[in-house]
């Protein structure tokens, strides 16, 4: 499969945050070939390490999220309606939308978000936003027949699958954040072969949607010198006024700055960047990046973060989208940046 190939299967794979392990199963698929060693763990982290083999070696963690928002059933009525809460869901995005129920027993069910029709909606109700404790799903199944095959606790997901725009745009329902880790797989491809002053540990981490767990027992199990939190951050879209701090899609990775993504080791990838004339662009965070960058950093006695970043628009939608040459291009500044490190910065 090339790049954009895995960013699609990867997207339309399922693994809502606290339930990943389908999509683990196939990101460790895709990861062995590259790396000398790789699992997934008892947190569903998918973890591999590619070694340069020279002892006392310094080590650099590349990590990117596996998990996607999504939903949970919270109760089963009668006649084929299910009440459900979100995780990290926008729900103004949610009435008419195509869900799929992951059910423990019987696959992947279709459903749809209920929504009324305008032509018997009561005066007003057009400009009033839903609670999404007043929203159901509607599975079509008829009696009692719902409460057979679904549960309380069950996972839910936007059911779109990837397709491509004009001008090499992708969409989808997961590039947040799996398109990063397909763009570690490419820097492990480029890498292939070379001369490297340190181990390369690569995670595909669990529950960063609620609040980054994966990533830090990952960390705290693999004792990395530097950690790089490889995540999507906004693109400009249309609507964004130019007072919003988003970065450009289709013009280069973005790499952050600030106490979160440390100023000394950010300086050193635009050296590497300009040096390489890969395009890339500036975040600046003055403190949480809401990333996994934040519970790595956290653990034990501390470890070195930075950040890097996919432009993505719409993002925690069903229709995010991304640039095909922004992933590339992260790729290679990560690989860069990996040939780069012996420990010195």
């Amino acid at each position: 499969m090339d790049l954009k190939e895995k960013i699609r299967v990867l997207s339309d794979s399922y693994g809502v945050t606290g339930n990943e392990y389908e999509v683990s199963k196939i990101a460790l698929d895709m990861l062995k070939p590259l790396v000398d060693s790789a699992e997934v763990d008892e947190f569903g982290n998918v973890i591999g390490v590619l070694s340069c083999k020279k002892p006392g070696a310094p080590k650099i963690m590349l990590d990117a999220h596996l998990d996607q928002i999504g939903f949970m059933v919270t109760d089963v009525l009668e006649g084929g309606f299910l009440r459900f809460t979100a995780m990290g869901v926008d729900p103004r995005m949610l009435l008419g939308s195509e869900m799929s129920i992951l059910t423990q027993k019987h696959g992947v069910l279709k459903g749809v978000v209920c929504s009324v029709p305008p032509h018997i909606q009561k005066p007003g109700d057009a400009s009033k936003s839903v609670p999404i404790d007043k929203m159901l799903v509607d599975t079509g199944l008829e009696g009692n027949r719902a409460k057979d095959m679904i549960h309380v606790g069950d996972f839910m997901s936007f059911a779109m699958d990837s397709f491509e725009l004009m001008s090499g745009a992708l969409v989808g329902k997961a590039l947040d954040d799996r398109a990063c880790f397909v763009c570690i797989l490419h820097a492990l491809e480029l890498l292939q072969g070379k001369d490297l002053s340190c181990d390369v540990i690569v995670c595909g981490s669990t529950k960063e949607e609620q609040g980054g767990h994966g990533a830090q027992t990952a960390a705290w199990r693999t004792q990395p010198d530097l950690a790089v939190a490889i995540d999507v951050c906004h693109a400009r879209t249309a609507d964004a006024g130019p007072e919003d701090s988003v970065q450009e899609a289709g013009k280069g990775p973005s790499v952050t700055i600030g106490p979160n993504s440390l100023p000394k080791v950010a300086n050193k990838v635009f050296e590497i960047a300009r040096a390489k004339e890969i395009p890339y662009q500036i975040s600046v965070s003055p403190g949480r990046t809401g990333t996994d960058a934040w519970s790595i950093q956290m653990v034990q006695a501390g470890i070195p973060t930075l950040v890097m970043s996919l432009p993505l628009k719409y993002m925690h939608s069903p229709v995010e989208l991304m640039r095909m040459n922004d992933a590339e291009n992260l790729g290679k500044l990560l690989a860069e940046l990996c040939l780069a490190y012996d420990g010195s910065f």
